[in-house]
This record gives C-alpha cells, structure tokens and sequence, in this order.
C-alpha cells in the first residue's frame, strides 16, 4: 500500500502546485487511517466473536462454538495483519470440529494453524507453546479419526464374521482405548 502511494505522489508531482501535493498527501494518509481503523474493529469483533465461541464450547455447544469460529476464521482472513490471531481461532476451530467428528474439517484448519505457528514461532511472534497446543490438536484429531474408522471396521467385520480382521481392529482399538475419555476431557496446557 505504502509503494502505491508513493508512485501515486510521485506521478502526481508532474505539473502539480504544492498546495495540492499537500492536500493529496493529506488525503490519502486520511484513507489509510481509516483502513487501519476498519482492520482494528475487525480484529476485536474476531476477538468478541473466539470469546463467545469458548462460552458455548465451555457450555457443551459444540456446534455454536463452530459458528462463532468460523465467523471469526472469516474475519480475520480479510485482514492481514492478524496472523497469530487467525493461528489460535484455526487451532480452536479444529478442536471443535475434531470433537464433532468433522475430521477432514479440522485436519485442514489444524494444517494450517501448524503452518502459520510455526512462520510465527520463528519470527518470535508466538512461542513454542503456542505450536506444540497445535500440534496436540492435530495428535488428537488424527486419533479420534482413527478410533471412529476402527470402530467402524470392527463393526463391519463382526458383522461377516472375519474373525482375524475383528481381532486385529480390537488390537487398534485397545491401543487407543483411552482416547474417549483422555482427549474430551483434557484442556491444552497453559504456560
């Protein structure tokens, strides 16, 4: 934005007074005070919308909880200079959307959560802590998938009766039995 309005002054300088440079100067950093004011209010409605959606999620409601993210997740994409905000609203949504079983859903906002920390992790602009809840979403996720499609399996093959196939679903499944309680119940760790 900051070149284009330099190149807009600069070919505006041709066969102009200094009066007008003046009042176009003027103008145009008016508009950017206002661009910068709209980024802002986007950013705390973004901010109001994440803090209703942790009240419904706290409340059991997960689907409420969804929308108020994926409102936010909106939001926060039209302004691009809330990087780590988008990160924790992806991070947040992918949870919600792995606890309703959305898994594609939320491996794809957890995707990118991870790939925005980890820029941001390097640029100092959130911590490590901020990338290893990330990826503690995206662990939990992948187990959750996994445990649905082995139940469904299992179902299937008791169904037909493939007694090996049966056994070896119950074999996954005992490995991830602690996967209905440990990863509902657990909130991420704070620093």
């Amino acid at each position: 934005m900051i070149e284009a309005l330099k190149s807009i002054l600069k070919q505006a300088t041709h066969g102009r007074s200094p009066e007008d440079l003046e009042a176009e100067a003027d103008r145009l950093a008016l508009e950017q005070a206002a661009l910068a004011a709209k980024a802002d209010e986007i950013t705390a409605r973004a901010e109001e919308l994440m803090a209703s959606a942790q009240m419904r999620r706290d409340r059991g409601d997960r689907i409420g909880a969804a929308i108020f993210y994926a409102e936010a997740i909106t939001l926060l994409r039209a302004n691009s200079n809330t990087t780590r905000e988008l990160a924790y609203a992806l991070r947040h949504a992918a949870d919600v959307r792995s606890e309703l079983k959305e898994y594609a859903v939320a491996g794809a906002h957890i995707e990118e959560a991870i790939r925005l920390y980890r820029s941001l992790v390097m640029s100092e602009e959130a911590t490590p802590l901020d990338l290893a809840n990330a990826l503690r979403v995206a662990a939990l996720n992948g187990e959750r998938q996994a445990h649905s499609a082995w139940v469904e399996a299992c179902d299937l093959y008791t169904d037909l009766a493939i007694t090996t196939a049966t056994d070896e679903c119950a074999q996954h499944l005992e490995c991830l039995k602690h996967h209905n309680e440990v990863s509902k119940n657990l909130q991420e760790p704070a620093a």
